[in-house]
C-alpha cells in the first residue's frame, strides 16, 4: 500500500520569511505589551508571575537541588507541585543572564510560543499539501486560535509550539528515509514533553497514532530498518523524559493525592464552551457567551472550522458511499450533534433522548454495513489513508477527550460516561492532571492541518485570493487588542486582606525589606504573613528572585499537607494565639515579616504585637513591613 506523493511548492516561501510575517502579526495581536516588555506582563498577576519565578528559578539554580525550590520550606521536591518549565527556562537563559529580569524573560517566551507555533505548523501544512498558500493559513488558525487568546495566563497551554514540529519531523523522514529528520521529530518531542506536563499525556498518543498511520499507509511498517529507527527514536524520547517524572511519582508516594473525579469533571469542558468565546476578542467576545465557564473559552473560530470542514469534506480521495447512505451517515451526524447540545427529538411515535444508545446504534449500523459491503469496505480504507481522515478522527477524539469523564452541556449531564474516564482510570497519571479541557490545544492542532487541505483543495486560479481572505478573517477574529496586561485581582477568600497594589515594583524601586532578607544568611527561611491567600504568596516568591531565601509561603498546582494546616492556624493567630505560635514554630522558619500594610485597620499591627508577645524580636522595619527574628537556628 503506497500513499500518495505531495509535490513541493513551485516558489517556496522561506521559513524566516514566513517567521517574520508570524512575528508582525504577534506583535500585532499581543499589544501594548510589546512596548513595555521589560516591566508589565501579559495576563494578570496570578500564574504569569508564578511562571516567571519558576524560570528564574530554573535560570540560576540548576544541577543538584533542582527540583527542591525554595518555596515550601522545609518540604522537599517543591518545583514538582507545577510545571517545571525547563525547556522555556533554557531558550530564555541567555536572556535572564544578561538582564536578571524574570518580566522580559517571560514576555518574550510568551510572544515565542505564537510565532514558533506558527512556524512548525507552516512547515508541517507545507510538507502535507505542498502549497505556500494552505501552509501560511495554517500557521495562523494554529497560532491565532481564539482559544489560544483565551489562554493567554497560561504559558504552559500556550507552549505547544513543538507538536507540529514533530508531526513534520516524522512525515518527512516516513517520505525522505532520511534519519535527519527522525532526530529532529525526537527532539522536538521531547521538548514538547517537558515543557507541558498536560501535552507530554495528551500529545504522545497522537505521535504514536500518526507514526503508525503513515507507515501504514505507505506501506513502510514492513520496512524493518524504518521499524528500527522509529523504535529507537520512541526509546530515546523515553529515556530522556522519564527522569523528569520520578520526582512527580516521588511526590504522590509522600501524599500528594491525585486529582478526584469531582475537580476533573470541573475543569471539563462542556459542550458549549466550543461555542463560548474569551470575553476580550472584539469580534467574539461580545457574541459568543452561551455558557462561560473556568476553562470554558474553546471557541476555534468561525473561519477555521468553516476551512477545516473543507479539508475534511473535499480532501481527495472522498468516501465513495452511496447517497442514501451517505444520507443515513449525515441524519446519524447530525442526531448525535443536536442530543450533545441537550436538545431531545420529540416527534409522535419517536423519542430520542439517550446520546449513548444512539452512537451504539450508529455503531452497530457502521459495523453492519461494512460486514455487508464490499464496497463500503474498501471506500473506507482508502479514506482512511488521507490526512483528511487522520485529522478529522484526532479532531474527534479531542474534542470528546476534552469533555473530561462526564459530558455536560449547559451544565447538564448528556452522558454519564465518556472515553475520558477510561484514561482517567487506566492510563497512569491522567488521575494527576486537573484540567481536561486543554484537550482542546490537540483540537486546534488537528484543525489547522485540517485548514491546510482546505486551502489546498481550492481551485488554483482562486487559491491565492481565498487564502488572503482566509488570513484576514483568521486575523480579525483573533484581535482582543489591547490584551489584559498587569490584571490585579482583588477579590481575596479570606477577610482582613487590603487590595495589593496594582503594578510591580522592579529593580532598584523593589520594595527594601527584600534587600535586607538577601542579607541574611543563606540558610535563613523566611516566612510572610498574610499566608496562605494565593495573590499574596506568589508576590513574595516573585521578589524571592532577587534575594533566593528559603521561604515557608509558596503557590502551585498543588501544596503540602501541611501547609493547609499552617495557613489555617496562622489566620486564626488572634482568636487562638497558642496554636498559632505553635506553628509558626513548628514551621521551620527563622525570620517573620508582617506586612502590616497588607491587612485592613490595625490587623497587622495586632499581628505584630502578638508575634513580640511570644518573643520574636524585631530586627528591622522598612515602612509598613516589620522583620523579626523567631531565635530559632537556620
Amino acid at each position: 500500500m503506497s500513499g500518495q506523493s505531495v509535490p513541493g511548492p513551485q516558489s517556496p516561501v522561506p521559513a524566516a520569511a514566513a517567521a517574520a510575517l508570524y512575528g508582525a502579526v504577534t506583535i500585532a495581536l499581543t499589544w501594548p505589551l510589546t512596548a513595555g516588555l521589560t516591566r508589565h506582563i501579559a495576563g494578570d498577576f496570578g500564574d504569569p508571575l508564578f511562571t516567571s519565578w519558576v524560570i528564574a528559578w530554573d535560570a540560576t539554580h540548576l544541577g543538584r537541588g533542582w527540583w527542591s525550590a525554595n518555596i515550601f520550606a522545609p518540604h522537599p521536591l517543591a518545583l514538582a507541585y507545577s510545571e517545571h518549565f525547563l525547556p522555556q527556562a533554557l531558550q530564555a537563559l541567555p536572556i535572564y543572564a544578561a538582564t536578571g529580569n524574570p518580566i522580559l524573560c517571560y514576555n518574550l517566551l510568551f510572544l515565542s510560543t505564537f510565532v514558533l507555533s506558527a512556524l512548525g505548523m507552516f512547515l508541517f501544512a507545507r510538507e502535507l499539501t505542498g502549497h505556500d498558500e494552505a501552509a501560511l493559513i495554517a500557521g495562523l488558525a494554529f497560532a491565532f486560535t481564539p482559544y489560544r487568546i483565551a489562554s493567554i495566563p497560561h504559558l504552559q497551554v500556550l507552549s505547544a509550539a513543538w507538536m507540529p514540529f514533530v508531526l513534520y519531523g516524522v512525515r518527512r523522514y516516513v517520505r525522505t528515509r532520511r534519519l535527519r529528520p527522525l532526530v529532529g521529530a525526537a527532539a522536538a518531542w521531547i521538548v514538547q514533553n517537558l515543557s507541558c506536563g498536560y501535552y507530554l499525556l495528551f500529545f504522545s498518543p497522537i505521535v504514536v497514532c500518526y507514526t503508525a498511520w503513515e507507515l501504514w499507509r505507505t506501506g513502510r511498517w514492513r520496512d524493518r530498518r524504518a521499524m528500527l529507527h522509529v523504535g529507537l527514536a520512541a526509546i530515546a524520547v523515553a529515556a530522556a523524559t522519564v527522569p523528569f517524572l520520578l520526582p512527580y511519582i516521588e511526590l504522590r508516594r509522600l501524599g500528594f493525592s491525585a486529582r478526584s473525579p469531582a475537580e476533573t469533571r470541573r475543569f471539563s469542558a462542556d459542550v458549549y464552551a466550543y461555542l463560548t468565546a474569551d470575553p476580550n476578542l472584539r469580534l467574539w467576545g461580545p457574541i459568543a457567551q452561551p455558557w462561560p465557564h473556568a476553562e470554558g473559552v474553546l471557541f476555534p473560530g468561525l473561519t477555521i472550522v468553516a476551512l477545516a470542514v473543507c479539508g475534511a469534506l473535499w480532501a481527495k480521495p472522498r468516501l465513495d458511499w452511496r447517497p442514501s447512505t451517505a444520507l443515513a451517515a449525515l441524519a446519524w451526524a447530525a442526531l448525535v450533534v443536536a442530543l450533545l447540545l441537550d436538545y431531545s427529538i420529540r416527534l409522535p411515535g419517536i423519542k430520542i433522548t439517550s446520546l449513548s444508545r444512539v452512537l451504539a446504534v450508529g455503531a452497530v449500523a457502521g459495523a453492519a454495513l461494512f460486514a455487508a459491503s464490499r464496497r463500503a469496505r474498501t471506500s473506507a480504507v482508502t479514506w482512511l489513508q488521507t490526512p483528511a481522515a487522520f485529522f478529522t478522527l484526532t479532531t474527534l477524539f479531542a474534542i470528546a477527550m476534552s469533555l473530561g469523564p462526564e459530558v455536560h452541556a449547559k451544565g447538564r449531564v448528556v452522558s454519564g460516561a465518556n472515553v475520558y474516564t477510561l484514561f482517567y482510570s487506566y492510563v497512569p497519571g491522567f488521575d494527576g492532571l486537573r484540567v481536561p479541557a486543554r484537550y482542546a490545544t490537540i483540537a486546534t492542532l488537528a484543525l489547522a492541518a485540517l485548514v491546510a487541505l482546505g486551502i489546498a483543495a481550492i481551485d488554483a486560479r482562486l487559491r491565492l485570493r481565498a487564502s488572503l481572505i482566509a488570513g484576514a478573517l483568521i486575523v480579525v477574529e483573533a484581535i482582543a487588542v489591547p490584551i489584559p496586561i498587569d490584571q490585579n485581582s482583588t477579590s481575596y477568600s479570606r477577610a482582613n486582606l487590603a487590595p495589593l497594589p496594582p503594578a510591580l515594583a522592579l529593580g532598584a524601586a523593589a520594595p527594601a525589606v527584600y534587600k535586607y532578607v538577601a542579607q541574611l544568611p543563606a540558610s535563613a527561611t523566611i516566612l510572610e504573613l498574610p499566608l496562605g491567600e494565593p495573590a499574596f504568596d506568589i508576590r513574595y516568591m516573585f521578589y524571592s528572585t532577587g534575594h533566593w531565601r528559603r521561604l515557608v509561603n509558596g503557590y502551585s498546582g498543588g501544596a503540602p499537607e501541611a501547609y493547609g494546616f499552617l495557613t489555617e492556624a496562622l489566620n486564626d493567630a488572634l482568636a487562638r494565639p497558642d496554636r498559632a505560635w505553635d506553628a509558626l514554630s513548628s514551621s521551620g522558619a527563622t525570620h517573620l515579616i508582617v506586612h502590616e500594610g497588607f491587612f485592613q485597620e490595625d490587623f497587622g499591627r495586632r499581628l505584630s504585637a502578638w508575634a513580640g508577645s511570644r518573643g520574636a524580636r524585631e530586627v528591622a522595619a522598612f515602612g509598613e513591613d516589620r522583620v523579626f527574628s523567631l531565635g530559632l537556628s537556620p
